[in-house]
């Protein structure tokens, strides 16, 4: 009996660490905007990166987001999944974190659990939190130096800055001035919202297609880079191959040029040959006796058929 109870549980420890092969723990969360979020962004869980995001696929009105945990990371079950950037200009990330009224559960996040708290923090609200962080830690007696050093720092500046003071004023001015113009400006903003959500699914399809192709990219990645470790290979040698040779093709390039240019001098000369050589053929052919030739010669006997004007048919001048 107790070989077969060591037995059973030395199985359910095998089908345990077998799950889900190497890849670790999969879960879901469904958020209604996931922003600029994409495939292989990490997944941060008390400012330690513990997954990154697979998939996001749209289900519904919502995007139901894919992620991959680590396979010994312990997140609690009751977290919130968020939306939120890293810094005011850094990337977009998923993290993770208990809600303050909670205390972290027990239980852990397993493979094919959906997280139910989710949200997406807005760059504004970002830029809110991050300020009441860095505000928060600065006592009362440190802003009171800093005011005081404030004072020293800009002391005997007092024109200075009342012309800083009045620059502003000029500017909000400048603002109410042009406020129905910025007004216009809002409203044209919106219509084009409104175009663009008008194409909606033509969006949605563009952000499916972008993730497959980025998917695709990564998971080609080696071969991308094998190929272009080849191609840098290939002009390097096609590089060599053209030093080596470059005597020879410049040789080459001088003799097609002297050919060029005694060809561009007996254009003339050319021409009459492109003019009389059918009429050769054609005599050659009159000529033609069982497959011969018949040349016929025509002597010139002085004194009786020369031509002193043809230089063909002239005797020479006896001595």
């Amino acid at each position: 009996m107790k070989r077969l109870i060591a037995t059973l549980v030395v199985a359910l420890l095998m089908l345990a660490g077998c799950s889900n092969g190497d890849g670790g723990k999969v879960v879901q969360a469904r958020f209604d905007d996931v922003a600029d979020v994409f495939p292989l962004a990490p997944v941060m869980y008390a400012d330690i990166t513990v997954g990154k995001v697979t998939e996001i696929s749209l289900s519904g009105t919502q995007a139901l987001v894919t992620i991959e945990l680590q396979k010994d990371s312990d997140v609690p079950a009751n977290i919130i999944a968020r939306i939120r950037r890293t810094s005011v200009l850094g990337e977009r990330i998923i993290d993770l974190a208990v809600p303050d009224d909670q205390e972290p559960s027990v239980a852990a996040l397993e493979d094919g659990d959906e997280i139910d708290q989710t949200e997406t923090r807005a760059d504004l609200e970002n830029l809110v939190v991050e300020g009441n962080d860095v505000l928060g830690a600065i006592g009362a007696s440190q802003v009171a130096t800093m005011i005081n050093e404030g004072a020293k720092g800009f002391g005997g500046n007092g024109e200075e800055l009342g012309q800083i003071l009045l620059n502003f004023r000029d500017i909000t001015g400048t603002f109410d001035e042009n406020s129905e113009t910025i007004k216009s400006l809002i409203r044209n903003i919106d219509d084009f919202n409104q175009v663009i959500a008008a194409e909606a699914d033509a969006h949605e399809q563009a952000v499916v297609n972008t993730a497959k192709a980025l998917r695709v990219l990564d998971e080609e990645s080696v071969r991308l880079t094998a190929a272009i470790e080849s191609l840098a290979r290939l002009a390097t040698g096609s590089r060599s191959l053209l030093t080596a040779h470059v005597d020879e093709m410049d040789r080459f390039f001088q003799q097609a040029r002297t050919i060029v240019g005694a060809l561009h001098n007996q254009q003339s000369s050319i021409v009459e040959l492109l003019k009389y050589a059918p009429r050769h053929n054609r005599n050659t052919q009159l000529v033609e006796y069982i497959d011969f030739n018949q040349v016929i010669q025509d002597f010139v006997i002085c004194g009786v058929n020369d031509n002193p004007d043809d230089p063909a048919r002239r005797c020479p001048e006896a001595d």
